[in-house]
């Protein structure tokens, strides 16, 4: 194989997990910033806040706190749009260099071994940034008239209150990594999901692209019936846990409650990196398969 091209993959993927880092840093801090959002207007703090009853400058400080981290989020997510698309450059032009070496060396092994590197460089983002964004709201709540009946020194006090909580009032706020899921559940002793989950999408990738890399440099291994199996049939078994995870994760968050709340919820660029791997990785183990065949 070209010594040439085996070095500027070598560049491309130190490169390519820097930015990785960097993207993954801006991921980090929108969701911390957004975290902060939820809890200032957390429905329990703006519930049993007096002054969001009273009407003083409690509420206007509240909003005027959760818009600041709104905007941070917000400069965050340019700064990762930034890295975004300085990444899928990156992407195309190494796979532009991979054509090129691949149609002047007529193959040998040059596109599988470019494959695998995009394969290994999605997988790293898809692995550390979040993949699924869930909020539970309610903007601009208006509790109706709430009635109160009460004897304050022998007064019998009967009156409604109308309250309109303005802005968002969060019910619930989570974002998590394929990391941060498994992290979770295993400190959670959720060891059956988090064990599946670590597997399925940490280990059994991680091998894949290993044995496939294997494959490509090794000699006289194409021939091994347990690692050509293993590289045939391993990417079946990719996707399917993330997004049962995330169904459940939907479904834990909002079966119980009540209908009128709004809910979102936002892909965010984990699963498209994880979704690129998966296909990167299924064609350059089938590039590779045919090489050996």
């Amino acid at each position: 194989m070209n010594k040439l091209f085996i070095g500027i993959s070598a560049v491309f993927l130190v490169a390519s997990f820097i930015l990785n880092l960097q993207l993954t840093k801006a991921g980090q801090r929108i969701k911390i910033q957004k975290e902060k959002y939820a809890d200032t207007l957390n429905f329990k703090e703006r519930f049993l806040d007096p002054g969001e009853w009273t009407g003083d400058t409690a509420e206007r400080a509240k909003l005027n706190k959760a818009a600041t981290y709104a905007d941070k989020a917000k400069l965050y997510h340019r700064q990762s749009n930034k890295y975004f698309w300085i990444i899928i450059a990156s992407y195309f032009i190494f796979l532009l260099i991979t054509f090129f070496f691949s149609r002047r060396m007529d193959g040998a092994g040059v596109l599988p071994l470019g494959i695998t590197v995009l394969a290994l460089a999605c997988l790293h983002i898809g692995l550390t940034y979040p993949m699924l964004e869930i909020t539970a709201l309610e903007r601009d709540l208006d509790i109706g008239a709430l009635p109160i009946k009460t004897n304050v020194m022998g007064f019998n006090v009967d009156l409604n209150i109308e309250q309109v909580f303005e802005g968002d009032m969060i019910f619930y706020y989570q974002s998590k990594s394929v990391l941060e899921l498994v992290q979770t559940l295993l400190a959670q002793k959720n060891w059956v999901v988090g064990i599946s989950i670590l597997a399925f999408s940490i280990l059994i990738p991680l091998l894949k692209l290993l044995f496939t890399s294997v494959l490509l440099f090794g000699r006289g291994l194409s021939e091994n019936k347990l690692m050509t199996y293993f590289v045939r049939y391993a990417g079946k078994w990719s996707m399917a846990d993330v997004f049962v995870v995330a169904v459940f994760l939907a479904f834990l968050a909002f079966s119980n409650m009540q209908v009128g709340i709004t809910t979102e919820s936002n892909v965010l660029l984990g699963l498209y990196f994880f979704l690129g791997y998966c296909v990167l990785s299924i064609w350059s183990s089938q590039l590779i398969l045919n090489k050996n065949a």
